[in-house]
C-alpha cells in the first residue's frame, strides 16, 4: 500500500491538466474525473490511517530515486511517510473531496466551470506533494506551486477589482515570508550537507547540528509559515482572500493551505526542538496571532472575513501549541479544525449563494429558510468555541494546556482569545439566522441550497461533533502523531481536566453574553461601538497593518520613480546612451587617422617602392652598350674626385 503513496499527487496533477485541456467534453464538464480522483484519494488516506492506527505500517517509510547531482550533493526525488504525514493527507484528501462536491451546486453556471475545478485539483496535487516529500528541495517547490494556486483561486473572478487585487496581495505578502523560507532552507542545508527530511531530523536528532545553527534556520523557515499561515504581522491577505468563491475559502484558507506553514513547523520539529529561542519565537508568534485576529472579528459584518479571522486566529493556536511544546496539542487542532472550519465557510457559502450579500447586517432569521445550513453551521460553531463535546474542546484546551504548561501568560493571551471567539461567533450565529430579517427582499429570496452542497455540509457537521472525541480515544492521535525527541525546556505539571473545566465555563459563559446582547440587547453593541469608535476604527483598521504595509508599498514606489529617474537620466542618458555618443565619435576620429594617416602611409609607402623600382628598372635594360656608359661614367665621376681631391 505504502509503495504505491507516490501516485497520490502524480493522479491529481494529471487529472488537473486532462480537465484543463478535455474538460468541456467530460462529464460535469470535468467535475466528475477531479472528485473521482480526489475520492480514490480519499479512500487510499483512510486506509493508510486505519492501517497506521491498528500498527500494521512499518512507519517511517521512505524510498527515493535519484535526481540530479551538484558537486558531492546528491538530490532525490521520493516518499517519505510516518504517521504526521498520514495525519495531514487524510486532512487533505478529505476537505477536497468534499468541497469538489459542493462546488457543483455552488459553480454552477459559472462560465469558467472547467477551469475551476482544474485548479482545484492541481491545489490539491500541490499540497499532496508537499506532504509526502522526502526533501525539503521538492517540499519547497510544491509550497511554491500551492501559492500560485492560491492566486489563481483568490482571483478567480478577475473582472472584479477587489478580487484581483485580492489574489495579488496574497501572492505579493507570502512570497514575502518565502524569502526568508529559502534563506532558512539553505541555511539548513548549509549546516547539514542535505535536503532530506529523514537526514535532517537524524542529524538533528543526534544533536550534530549546533543549536544556534538550528534556532537561525529554524527562525528563519518560520518566515515563510508566517506568510502562509498568515501569522502575525503578515496576517493582511487572509481577510481580502475571501473575495474567491467560498468553497475556495473552505479548501485552501481555512482547512489545508494555511496549514502548510504549521505542517512545515512540525514536520522540523526535531530542528525547532533544538532551540528554545525558535521554539519561544513559534509560541508569541501564535499567542499575538490568535489574540489579534479574534480582536479583529469582534467588530467585523462580513460574514466570511469573520471566518477568515477565525482562522487567523486559530493557526495562531497551532502555532501556539506548538510553539510552547505541545507537538500533539498542535497538529490535533490542525486536524480537528480542518473539519470544522471547512463547514463553516461552506455553510456561510450556502447562506451566501441564497442573500448574495457577505454582509450580516442585511441578513437575519435564516434558521428556517434554511434549517441544514443553520444546524451545520451551529455545529461548526460550537466545535470551533470549544463547547464539550465537540472536536474544538479537545483540541483546544490541549493547546491551552500545553501553553500553560510551558508559561502562564502564554496562556493568559490564549485563554482571552478563546473568549473572544466564543462572543463573536454567537454573535456571527445571531445575526445571521436569528431575529427579524433586515433585508426582506434578499429574505423572501432566501431558500435551503440543494441536496449537492448540503450533503458534504452534514458530514462535515458529523465530523466537526465526533472527530475530537474519536481520535482521542485510546491516545490514537497521539500514539500516531507523536514527537520522540527532547525539548529544550521542562514543562510545569497541569491539570488538563482542571483547563479544560475553565476554558469551557468561559466558552460557555462568553457566547452565552454574545449570543444575548445580539438577539436580546442589540442596541448595547451599537451603544458600545459609538462609545469606543477609536477602538472600533482601530480594529476595522485591522490595527494599521495595512496602512503599515501600504507605506513600505508607497515608499517601494517612490523609490521605484527615483531609480527610474536614476536609469533614464544617468544609466541611460550618460552612462549608456553617452558612451554610446563617445564611442561613435571615437569611431569617427579612428576612421579620419586610418583614411589621412595609416592609409597615407601606406599608400606613400607604396609610391615610393614603386618609384625606387622604376628608377632601378633603368638599370636593368640588358643592352650591354648602356652598362658600358653607365662604367664609363661611374669611372669618369670617380676620376674626377680622385684629381680634385
Amino acid at each position: 500500500m505504502l509503495e504505491y503513496v507516490f501516485i497520490l499527487p502524480l493522479l491529481s496533477f494529471a487529472v488537473a491538466g486532462v480537465i484543463l485541456a478535455f474538460g468541456k467534453w467530460l462529464p460535469g464538464r470535468g467535475a466528475s474525473a477531479g472528485i473521482a480522483v480526489a475520492a480514490w484519494g480519499f479512500a487510499q488516506a483512510a486506509i493508510l490511517f486505519t492501517k497506521a492506527i491498528q500498527g500494521k505500517l512499518a512507519l517511517p517509510y521512505e524510498v527515493s530515486i535519484p535526481w540530479f547531482s551538484v558537486g558531492s550533493t546528491q538530490a532525490t526525488l521520493g516518499v517519505y511517510v510516518d504517521g504526521l504525514t498520514i495525519a495531514m493527507l487524510v486532512v487533505v484528501t478529505a476537505v477536497s473531496l468534499l468541497v469538489q462536491i459542493y462546488s457543483i451546486g455552488y459553480m454552477r453556471g459559472d462560465p469558467r466551470f472547467k477551469r475551476y475545478y482544474a485548479y482545484l485539483s492541481l491545489f490539491t496535487a500541490s499540497m499532496l506533494g508537499l506532504t509526502i516529500s522526502d526533501n525539503m528541495l521538492v517540499f519547497f517547490m510544491c509550497w511554491e506551486l500551492v501559492g500560485v494556486c492560491s492566486y489563481l483561486l483568490i482571483g478567480f473572478w478577475f473582472e472584479k477589482p477587489s478580487a484581483a487585487y485580492a489574489g495579488k496581495k496574497a501572492f505579493i505578502t507570502t512570497k514575502l515570508g518565502d524569502l526568508g523560507f529559502l534563506v532558512g532552507l539553505l541555511s539548513l542545508f548549509y549546516c547539514t550537507g542535505t535536503f532530506r527530511i529523514s537526514e535532517i531530523l537524524e542529524l538533528a536528532h543526534i544533536g550534530f547540528i549546533p543549536p544556534a545553527a538550528a534556532g537561525a534556520a529554524a527562525i528563519l523557515l518560520f518566515l515563510g509559515a508566517v506568510g502562509k499561515s498568515a501569522q502575525f504581522p503578515l496576517l493582511i491577505w487572509l481577510p481580502d482572500a475571501m473575495e474567491g468563491p467560498s468553497p475556495v475559502s473552505a479548501l485552501i484558507h481555512a482547512a489545508t493551505m494555511v496549514a502548510a506553514g504549521v505542517y512545515m513547523v512540525a514536520r522540523l520539529y526535531a530542528v525547532y526542538a533544538l532551540s528554545p529561542v525558535a521554539l519561544d519565537t513559534v509560541a508569541w508568534t501564535g499567542a499575538i496571532t490568535a489574540l489579534t485576529a479574534a480582536s479583529m472579528a469582534l467588530v467585523c459584518f462580513d460574514l466570511k472575513r469573520v471566518l477568515a479571522f477565525s482562522t487567523v486566529s486559530q493557526l495562531g493556536y497551532m502555532m501556539l501549541g506548538l510553539g510552547a511544546g505541545g507537538f500533539t496539542a498542535g497538529m490535533f487542532h490542525l486536524t480537528t479544525h480542518a473539519y470544522f472550519k471547512a463547514l463553516l465557510f461552506l455553510a456561510a457559502g450556502s447562506v451566501i449563494h441564497a442573500v448574495h450579500t457577505n454582509d450580516m447586517r442585511e441578513m437575519g432569521g435564516l434558521k428556517n429558510k434554511m434549517p441544514v445550513t443553520y444546524i451545520t453551521f451551529l455545529l461548526g460553531a460550537l466545535a470551533l468555541v470549544g463547547i464539550p463535546p465537540f472536536a474544538g474542546f479537545f483540541s483546544k484546551d490541549a493547546v491551552l494546556a500545553a501553553a500553560l504548561a510551558r508559561n502562564p501568560y502564554l496562556y493568559a493571551v490564549g485563554a482571552v482569545a478563546a473568549a473572544m471567539t466564543a462572543f463573536y461567533m454567537a454573535r456571527a450565529l445571531v445575526m445571521t439566522f436569528h431575529g427579524e430579517p433586515k433585508d426582506m427582499k434578499k429574505y423572501d429570496h432566501a431558500h435551503e441550497s440543494p441536496p449537492v452542497m448540503t450533503g458534504p455540509l452534514i458530514l462535515l457537521a458529523a465530523a466537526s461533533v465526533v472527530s475530537g472525541w474519536a481520535l482521542s480515544r485510546h491516545e490514537i492521535f497521539e500514539r500516531l502523531v507523536n514527537f520522540e525527541g527532547v525539548l529544550p525546556f521542562e514543562l510545569h505539571h497541569v491539570s488538563h481536566g482542571a483547563v479544560a473545566l475553565y476554558a469551557g465555563t468561559v466558552a460557555v459563559l462568553s457566547m452565552g453574553l454574545g449570543a444575548w446582547l445580539y438577539k436580546s440587547k442589540p442596541g448595547i453593541p451599537a451603544m458600545l461601538r459609538g462609545k469606543f469608535a477609536p477602538v472600533a476604527g482601530l480594529l476595522d483598521r485591522r490595527y494599521g497593518l495595512d496602512a503599515f504595509f501600504l507605506k513600505f508599498v508607497a515608499l517601494g514606489d517612490r523609490l521605484s520613480s527615483v531609480l527610474f529617474i536614476f536609469d533614464l537620466n544617468f544609466l541611460d542618458a550618460i552612462a549608456i546612451d553617452g558612451w554610446a555618443w563617445l564611442t561613435e565619435k571615437l569611431s569617427r576620429i579612428q576612421r579620419w587617422f586610418d583614411d589621412n594617416v595609416v592609409d597615407a602611409a601606406v599608400d606613400a609607402t607604396g609610391t615610393v617602392t614603386l618609384c625606387a623600382g622604376r628608377l632601378a628598372r633603368l638599370a636593368q635594360t640588358g643592352i650591354v652598350q648602356n652598362y658600358l656608359l653607365f662604367i664609363a661614367v661611374a669611372v669618369s665621376v670617380f676620376a674626377a674626385l680622385a684629381f680634385a681631391g
